[in-house]
């Protein structure tokens, strides 16, 4: 019995991870007339059998209860998730499959929810141009109205169901498996989950006020509530973990050290530098937390800040790292920079083209500005400079980079423009 029901439970892993889960019915909460009478009429063949069974006493309960090894989905489907991630537990399917059944099926009636605002209701006919199947204005407006709720709804209903936080369950599929480990090294195997445990529950808490939010501000009341839970968090937090700990844990996972850690390409500051900035970004971050992230006032109040907050760091840096700070305030030096780390360019490479692009657009400027040169010979020198450029980017990247980086830096492929 035991043997034929680990076989059941493999084969239901197996199943539970197939793509598309094929197997499921239609609807997946409902049980056939068909299947609720088979299991109706196998009930009674067993009672039939017990009772038949010689030396069977007469009894007016049954203490014993039989049953079958006849497995049917029918058995756990449920129209109520919650009742049917019960009825997964009780016959032991592991936590892991239980989510990817409900992930993958939530995610397809979502799928649907959405797919319909994206029709405009008129019949196809293949002889019809695309403008027929266009959304009308009315149908648009409601389309983006009800995306928006479905947005807001998918994440609160996961987090509700399975307590995982939705947009991190998708990463693990298309971004990094091994990002938490990756961060949180520092921290032994027990404390690392105890903390991921933690911020499950502090994310869980925040989402059900912020559900509510109207026009992405919070309320008073709801400003209030989410102050009380970010104060538990630390509490836990400071329970959990050593000050040092706790330290690098918000140095290594919260939001304003990711955007200090993006702001900084191409500067590759010491950890000193980094821990005076983050500590100043994390305190703008938390004077602007409850305001409207849509309002253009507070997001230019905010830039403000933080831009005064770069330029006193700037003012304290001696030597070349002030050119160093300022280059890499560049976006198109932060591309080069990434570029090179991407294709494995020596280390001046970033540095190397940035130049380049300075000395060819002075160049060129001063070659136009000169009159006495006649139309011809004017474009027989920009075609020129324009070859010599091409050639010394395409020397420095490498053939793979160049074609990357010409897809979208214009200084040089317009050199030779007049």
């Amino acid at each position: 019995m035991r043997s034929r029901f680990a076989v059941i439970l493999a084969l239901l892993n197996v199943a539970a991870l197939a793509a598309g889960f094929a197997f499921f019915r239609q609807y997946w909460g409902r049980q056939t007339a068909q299947d609720r009478k088979a299991d109706e009429i196998e009930l009674a063949a067993w009672k039939a059998k017990a009772a038949a069974a010689p030396g069977t006493p007469t009894r007016t309960r049954t203490e014993i209860v039989y049953k079958t090894n006849d497995f049917r989905w029918s058995q756990l489907e449920s129209t109520d998730y919650r009742q049917y991630i019960a009825n997964l537990r009780s016959i032991g399917c592991p936590e892991s499959t239980i989510k990817d059944i409900i992930l993958t099926d939530v995610m397809r009636l979502y799928a649907q929810r959405r797919g319909q605002y994206y029709h405009n209701g008129r019949a196809f006919k293949y002889w019809e141009t695309n403008d027929k199947r266009k959304l009308k204005q009315p149908q648009i407006e409601e389309r983006d109205k009800q995306l928006a709720q479905i947005d807001k709804e998918l994440p609160a209903v996961l987090r509700e169901l399975l307590g995982v936080n939705y947009e991190r369950e998708l990463n693990k599929y298309f971004v990094d498996t091994d990002d938490d480990d990756d961060r949180l090294a520092f921290l032994s195997d027990d404390k690392r989950a105890q903390v991921l445990s933690l911020r499950d529950q502090f994310e869980g808490k925040r989402e059900q006020v912020r559900y509510g939010e109207a026009d992405g501000k919070p309320s008073a009341e709801e400003a209030e509530q989410l102050r009380q839970i970010d104060q538990w968090r630390e509490d836990q937090l400071s329970q959990l973990l050593s000050p040092a700990e706790k330290e690098q844990y918000e140095l290594s996972t919260s939001s304003s050290a990711d955007w200090l850690r993006q702001q900084l390409v191409g500067f590759s500051p010491t950890e000193e530098e980094f821990r005076g900035l983050y500590e100043k970004q994390k305190a703008i971050d938390e004077s602007y937390e409850f305001q409207d992230p849509s309002d253009p006032a507070a997001a230019a109040a905010k830039s403000a800040d933080e831009a005064q907050m770069m330029t006193d760091f700037k003012s304290a840096l001696a030597g070349n790292r002030v050119g160093q700070f300022e280059r890499s305030q560049d976006p198109d030096y932060q591309s080069l920079t990434l570029l090179s780390e991407r294709y494995d360019l020596r280390s001046d490479a970033a540095d190397t083209l940035t130049d380049m692009k300075q000395a060819v657009e002075e160049a060129r400027q001063k070659l136009l500005s000169n009159k006495d040169i006649p139309p011809d010979k004017m474009q027989i020198a920009l075609d020129a400079m324009q070859a010599e450029t091409d050639k010394a980017v395409r020397e420095t990247l490498g053939d793979k980079a160049y074609e990357q980086y010409a897809q979208s830096a214009n200084w040089f492929k317009n050199a030779g423009t007049n």
